[in-house]
């Protein structure tokens, strides 16, 4: 066999997993090769069929490693050599690579105490996931959805994904679908791509816009893995098709109300998770009560079954009820049930139709007055995982005198604590609730409320902003309504940890204030959350908030806020690269501070301007409004605002090579924040001094300035700027022909920038490593 032959008689020893029975194409084995240079070294590449027919025909007979390493792993060769891979220069010889390796993710919540009976559907899971192993390949998608909401088919999926943990080593994805969630629409199939993405580490600059390309890189990431994907409380199949892996070896369940033809027609399995029987029903009341008191009411313990209609969430409901108060007799519950009528509607068409308003109200009425308003006030929750401080807010409680009627909720089952501070609901108990806060609540009550929680979110971020910079210009926040207590917070680290739990209710507190029409909370928020979100380059996030502070902008009261919501909505638009948009923005902030007086505001704007024209890669007109900015600070005497002003126009110099100006500048910047004890800015100001002592070829001050703001940025938690240090570093030690050291810190800062999947930076390092080489 010839050199030109191997590589195709491979690929045709290879079977298709796209097509089974026939041979791999020349297509999809390209496909694959895209897949594994993406999967193991972030690299994106767009191989075709052409490319492979010219490596078969011996057009190109020698590929770079990482492509050689690739169709080797894809086509299970050993060497170079089996492919017919050949380089006349030299023998071919193992190649050692480095490779960035991607969290394996564990996404499934707990498993389901008192999991009961579902022996079959057990069974039938694990039939159906060897069957689609075993045969053709294709993904296998299980719709649960003969039940109505509560009769069990999370609980089914968890604990069979639990018991069978073994079989997807490669990790577990979840995520809940919000199909039926009483309190808003279903979850978009973007928002649960994005957390899949984010379960992968993939950095928010990485993740390419619009569902299709996100789709196309979250299959990217599954294929060829063995992995389980739970997508539950599915609303159609449109909702899950767009999370289904790409090709086989992945085990996906989905979990919904409504029967998923769709799906059905593409293959999928489809199971109907029946109500329990009788006999079901009453071995989870047994486990749940236990046996002598159920066999010791045998007709009370059957009227209670036959009234939960076989709904396992509602037999729980009434075991917790009925546990509570041990010494009472099943008989008085029983009975109670028995005259009780409904308010919620039956579940959606083509599932069972049970009415579950008795049972809640049994149990609500059970509640002490404590605990029943508390599950009122939750029903106006917008967040689906609340933490015990938000709630509190709701109440207009302290945190302390919540706790008891929080315990007393989840033991009665109308309320879960998931992770240790933080609750959630079942979506038909919060409906129920929803309910109870609309008839028991007078609007006046409910309006207090949302504010207190609004409050919360908004006083909380915004004290936790002033410990990310206490330097930045603040802005006028009104005290916090009347019985609202923000959330303490300690210091830098607990802001950060507080910004990346609380992100998503803190975007549902400004939902709630536009809904109502709260501008003032609108863009207040917004301007909270700023920080969070440049640190951590989230900048559709950062566009999400400012939309709706423009939207209003003219309602908000002040013309300076006005202003502060062109200029920050302005540079929002420059970050994701509509430069035209936010220059307009820019200018209308300049002109709205000058009407109103404004020295500050303007100075403020000018620096806008000077860093959107940076972004543009245009240093000589950024100088002119970063100068501008300068002049007003010194005159208004802020000197945080000098410093940081003194580094940017220095920061432009010695961008445009004027580099004595560039020192002057940076250096009196530095003293300034060394003043100010600013130690975030003051790294900045050393990256600036270090790059101006590399361009003079001042190599030992350039390191040390480095390797400070490195030091500094560490303790910032600034990844994202230590990257940028660290490949800075590497060059001056490259120019010093200090080459194994700046090879070492190349390597440091690969490693950040593909944990953030900053592929233009990834690009440019691994071609200064290649030119090591």
């Amino acid at each position: 066999m010839t050199e030109n032959e191997r590589l195709r008689a491979a690929r045709e020893r290879t079977g298709s997993r796209q097509h089974p029975g026939e041979c791999l194409s020349r297509r999809e084995l390209a496909e694959l090769v895209n897949a594994c240079l993406w999967e193991h070294h972030r690299q994106r590449t767009a191989l075709d069929d052409n490319y492979v027919a010219k490596l078969e025909r011996g057009t190109i007979r020698w590929p770079n490693a990482r492509y050689r390493a690739a169709f080797r792993a894809v086509l299970d060769a050993g060497t170079d050599a089996d492919l017919g891979f050949a380089n006349s220069r030299r023998p071919a010889a193992p190649v050692t690579e480095r490779r960035a390796v991607s969290p394996v993710p564990h996404q499934l919540p707990a498993p389901p105490l008192r999991f009961t009976a579902r022996v079959d559907e057990l069974k039938e899971l694990s039939a159906a996931c060897d069957g689609g192993r075993v045969g053709d390949g294709a993904v296998l998608a299980i719709s649960a959805v003969a039940g109505a909401g509560g009769v069990g088919k999370t609980a089914l999926a968890l604990h069979w994904a639990h018991r069978e943990l073994d079989r997807f080593p490669d990790g577990q994805l979840y995520v809940d679908l919000r199909g039926f969630d009483p309190a808003g629409p279903p979850m978009p199939p973007e928002t649960a791509i994005r957390g899949f993405l984010d379960a992968f580490g993939v950095a928010p600059s990485a993740i390419p816009a619009g569902l299709t390309a996100q789709a196309a890189l979250y299959r990217t990431l599954v294929s060829g893995k063995r992995m389980l994907i739970v997508l539950d409380n599915a609303r159609d199949s449109a909702a899950a098709e767009p999370l289904l892996p790409g090709s086989g070896g992945c085990t996906v369940i989905v979990t919904s109300r409504h029967h998923l033809t769709g799906l059905v027609a593409r293959g999928a399995h489809a199971m109907r998770l029946p109500m329990f029987t009788p006999g079901e029903a009453g071995e989870l009341l047994v486990k749940h009560l236990g046996a002598a008191k159920v066999d010791a009411e045998a007709d009370a313990s059957a009227a209670l079954v036959r009234f939960c209609a076989g709904l396992p969430l509602a037999i729980s409901i009434v075991a917790a009820r009925a546990g509570s108060n041990p010494a009472f007799p099943l008989a008085l519950l029983a009975a109670e049930l028995a005259d009780e009528t409904g308010r919620l509607d039956g579940l959606d068409a083509g599932e069972a139709s049970v009415r579950l308003s008795s049972v809640f109200s049994a149990s609500y009425r059970a509640l002490d007055d404590e605990a029943a308003d508390l599950l009122r006030h939750l029903g106006l929750a917008p967040g689906a995982d609340v933490p015990v401080a938000a709630i509190a807010g709701l109440t207009g409680r302290p945190g302390h005198r919540i706790r008891r009627p929080l315990r007393t909720l989840e033991h009665a089952h109308l309320l879960q604590q998931h992770r240790p501070g933080r609750y959630r609901m079942h979506d038909l108990v919060r409906l129920y609730a929803r309910d109870r806060a609309q008839t028991d609540l007078s609007e006046a009550a409910r309006d207090q409320a949302i504010r207190r929680f609004v409050g919360f979110y908004l006083h909380t971020a915004f004290a936790a902003e002033r410990l990310l910079d206490d330097h930045r210009p603040s802005i006028d926040l009104p005290p916090p309504p009347p019985g609202c207590h923000p959330a303490p917070l300690d210091d830098h680290a607990a802001a950060v940890q507080w910004f990346a739990e609380e992100h998503a209710n803190l975007l549902a507190a400004q939902q709630c204030a536009i809904r109502r029409g709260w501008v003032e909370e609108v863009w207040r928020i917004a301007w909270t959350v700023n920080t969070h979100h440049m640190r951590h380059d989230r900048r559709d996030d950062n566009l999400r908030v400012w939309q709706p502070a423009i939207d209003a902008v003219t309602d908000i009261r002040g013309r300076s806020d006005q202003a502060d919501v062109h200029r920050l909505y302005g540079w929002a638009r420059v970050m994701v690269g509509d430069h035209g948009a936010g220059m307009t923005q820019l200018g209308r902030a300049l002109e709205l501070f000058r009407q109103a007086g404004d020295v500050a505001g303007q100075a403020r704007a000018h620096e806008a301007l000077a860093a959107a024209w940076e972004q543009q890669g245009d240093p000589r007109r950024a100088l002119a409004p970063a100068r501008q900015a300068l002049t007003l600070y010194e005159g208004l005497g802020q000197a945080a605002r000098i410093a940081n002003a003194l580094n940017t126009v220095g920061w432009q110099y010695a961008r445009l090579g004027e580099l004595d100006q560039a020192t002057r500048y940076c250096t009196a910047a530095l003293r300034l924040f060394r003043r100010l004890r600013y130690l975030d800015a003051e790294a900045y100001a050393l990256h600036s001094i270090g790059y101006i002592d590399h361009q003079a070829a001042r190599h030992p001050s350039a390191v040390r300035h480095y390797r400070r703001a490195v030091n500094l940025l560490r303790g910032a938690f600034d990844p994202k700027q230590e990257a940028v240090v660290l490949a800075d570093l590497a060059e001056v030690y490259a120019s010093a022909h200090r080459y194994r050291r700046a090879r070492h810190l190349w390597l440091e800062a690969l490693a950040l920038f593909r944990r953030q999947h900053r592929a233009s930076d990834i690009e440019r390092i691994e071609r200064r490593l290649a030119a090591l080489a």
